[in-house]
């Protein structure tokens, strides 16, 4: 029992810090590697370490002399999980922009727009601004391409990430779920 009670202290501790988020002066070799491998054209910007994933911040060269930013997540091995583009709103599908505008928050604004793509399906968040749920500043939808209100997500924490909602073990479940829209508050 003695020994129980101690390893639960030392879990509790150890679950307390921040041990997965250092940052690291250069990418990995492996996390750059495999940045490159997937974005041959990415000009690498940083970077860190977060919920055990290398998350590496880069941009890409797009039309009309613009750029992109992206940043991409990897295990150690170099395996991709997901990568966050920005976009700009008219460039969301038309499922998408109807959904929103006639949907709840359409009295809100859009701040923020990014594609999500992960192995097995592409989501939109927006970062948006206005009163939402009666109270709320702010906060982020997920839209599935078709349109549908995966998830929001009101006054989310500071340090938010798209990352850390995305590959959430419980998220990995999410497509065997009867719920369309889930509601998540800090």
């Amino acid at each position: 029992m003695k020994r129980l009670l101690i390893y639960i202290c030392a879990v509790s501790i150890m679950a307390s810090c921040n041990l997965l988020e250092f940052d690291v002066s250069s990418p990995s070799q492996i996390a750059r590697d495999a940045v490159l491998a997937q974005f041959s054209s990415a000009n690498i910007k940083n970077c860190n370490s977060r919920l055990g994933y290398f998350i590496v911040h880069f941009s890409l060269d797009a039309e009309n002399d613009t750029t992109t930013d992206c940043v991409a997540w990897y295990d150690s091995d170099g395996k991709w999980y997901l990568t966050e583009s920005s976009m700009d709103y008219k460039d969301l599908p038309q499922a998408v922009k109807t959904a929103l505008e006639t949907g709840e928050f359409n009295n809100c604004s859009v701040e923020k727009v990014f594609c999500l793509d992960t192995p097995d399906y592409r989501e939109y968040a927006m970062f948006i601004t206005g009163t939402i749920y009666g109270y709320a500043p702010n906060g982020f939808l997920y839209y599935k391409e078709n349109g549908t209100l995966h998830i929001s997500i009101a006054n989310p924490r500071s340090d938010y990430t798209f990352g850390d909602y995305l590959l959430a073990p419980i998220c990995k479940k999410r497509e065997t779920s009867n719920t369309n829209d889930t509601t998540f508050e800090n």
